[in-house]
């Protein structure tokens, strides 16, 4: 009897240690999970994962787009998706940093990152191993509460949640009592913070006045352009972006075929242009200027510019057919259905 008792007194603790540790390991392991999806959670919510849909896009055509740029430009078109895509994981970081939820956040950033991790692989996006592993850390973090996950799903009684806890020490077991729950209000309250102000609280901009899509009609001495193989002559579409404070995106179309996109600034009636190279081929994300363009405008009608630079001119004229994705707008209506 005192041979059993011994026995049970040395092998107990040695049990609980390890118990211990796993739940050490588990809080880790969901603390990271949650940093890591805060990132992604506030830049969906702001719309500056994906942006908004920008005029400079007018004159990108299907065929030019990767896979990925289809998909970015599919969630910018529109920001109630890519919103509540955000709304989604913050949802999951706020389950995840809290000890008695963490179950029900892992569920639901299991689901998310899964969905992600499909798109990442459907559209060649180059974060698939990463969606990938956080998906995978969604599901270790479930292990302990799948049984009640499956009785829930066949309709039976799940009983409690499974939320372990790292140690019994009463002194342990006070701090964190408090001090858990209050880091976990200052983590998501803080960093929503951090990212709003950074991400000037995902606010689109005010659009320029020559913001829009135009077709283009050259006149006076061509100019060469800076970069190219281009003049101002060989320009039959351009596109000035309405997104963004200060510098906006702007694009290119040149009459056999080129595509070049830049960025620009209006200066009362300076306009300042910076190319970047004529798009061909896997170029990345991050590109360098090869080029600029500087042009002084004058509003010659309703939805038209004339704008000089050197000896030359370009007379720009509204298209309303390069601009009918962004012009449609909203119907609630059973209308006829505009699939084109």
């Amino acid at each position: 009897m005192d041979s059993a008792s011994t026995s049970g007194s040395t092998t107990r603790p040695v049990r609980r240690r390890w118990v211990g540790v796993v739940w050490a390991l588990h809080w880790f392991l969901r603390m990271m999970l949650a940093i890591s999806l805060l990132p992604y959670a506030w830049t969906k919510i702001f719309h500056t994962q994906m942006g908004y849909a920008d005029y400079a896009d007018a004159l990108v055509q299907y065929g030019e787009m990767s896979p990925m740029g289809l998909l970015w430009r599919f969630m910018a078109f529109s920001p109630t998706v890519q919103g509540l895509a955000g709304a989604a994981e913050l949802i999951a970081v706020i389950l995840l940093l809290f000890r008695r939820t963490a179950w029900l956040g892992a569920l639901i950033a299991a689901m998310d990152m899964s969905i992600v991790f499909l798109l990442n692989l459907t559209f060649d996006v180059p974060v698939k191993q990463l969606s990938g592993a956080m998906a995978l850390a969604g599901l270790i973090l479930l292990v302990p509460n799948l049984p009640r996950v499956v009785r829930f799903v066949l309709g039976r009684a799940t009983g409690p949640a499974v939320s372990g806890v790292v140690s019994h020490n009463r002194i342990f077991a006070g701090i964190t009592r408090w001090a858990s729950p209050i880091l976990a209000v200052i983590i998501i309250v803080g960093s929503g913070l951090v990212s709003g102000i950074g991400l000037n609280w995902g606010r689109a901009g005010t659009p320029e006045q020559i913001s829009g899509v135009y077709s283009v009609e050259s006149g006076g001495q061509e100019t060469p352009i800076k970069g190219t193989d281009h003049t101002t002559d060989d320009i039959t579409q351009i596109a000035f972006g309405q997104i963004g404070e200060g510098m906006k995106r702007m694009s290119i179309r040149y009459d056999n075929g080129d595509y070049q996109d830049g960025t620009y600034t209006v200066n009362g009636d300076a306009i300042a242009i910076k190319l970047f190279p004529i798009r061909k081929g896997a170029q990345g994300l991050m590109r360098d200027y090869s080029g600029t363009m500087d042009f002084t405008a004058d509003r010659t009608g309703e939805g038209s510019f004339s704008l000089h630079t050197g000896e030359a001119e370009l007379t720009i004229t509204s298209d309303a057919e390069r601009r009918f994705l962004f012009d449609r707008g909203f119907r609630w209506g059973p209308d006829t259905p505009v699939n084109r």
